[in-house]
């Protein structure tokens, strides 16, 4: 027969072994769901739209439509008519956990596009989550990605204009 110090070990072991069975089994429900809320400043003026284009992966950030998960534009003056500055937050709702980047610009003229001069520079103001420099070109999936893991994930975003 076992002595008492003997099943106690044998004991604490089958009972961790059901605990990490019934962990191991147990899973979260398969499309966690949240909130992505924009908070933009450093806008030159009130004229346009703000165009936001969300994207969950590399491929194609930040031009390619096709590989948007959202795009949206919001019209500044109408955003902003009870408020006294000129930041404004956007929030898209019911989104899948997992890592995005953002591309913003201001679509002064309304034509829904980034406009460029005569080198492929910005002519109107742009940005990128996490600030995401854009260093010879547009910035990069990698330095613009953030996580959505809760309820709402806040982003600020500085816009930038040509010089």
């Amino acid at each position: 027969m076992a002595t008492r110090s003997q099943l106690v070990p044998l004991l604490l072991a089958t009972v961790g072994s059901v605990v990490i069975s019934s962990a191991a089994d147990a899973q979260l429900p398969a499309n966690l769901t949240g909130s992505i809320t924009i908070e933009v400043s450093d806008l030159q003026d009130q004229e346009g739209n703000i165009c936001f284009k969300l994207f969950s992966g590399r491929q194609g950030f930040p031009n390619d439509d096709e590989a948007m998960v959202k795009r949206e534009c919001v019209s500044i003056s109408e955003h902003l008519a009870t408020s006294e500055n000129a930041d404004f937050t956007v929030t898209f709702d019911d989104l899948t956990y997992g890592t995005y980047a953002l591309a913003i610009y201001h679509d002064r003229n309304q034509d829904g596009e980034l406009n460029r001069g005569m080198f492929g520079m910005p002519i109107e103001g742009y940005g990128f989550s996490n600030d995401a420099p854009a260093v010879d070109g547009p910035a990069q999936f990698d330095d613009a990605v953030f996580f959505l893991a809760g309820s709402n994930t806040t982003i600020a975003i500085r816009m930038k204009y040509p010089q």
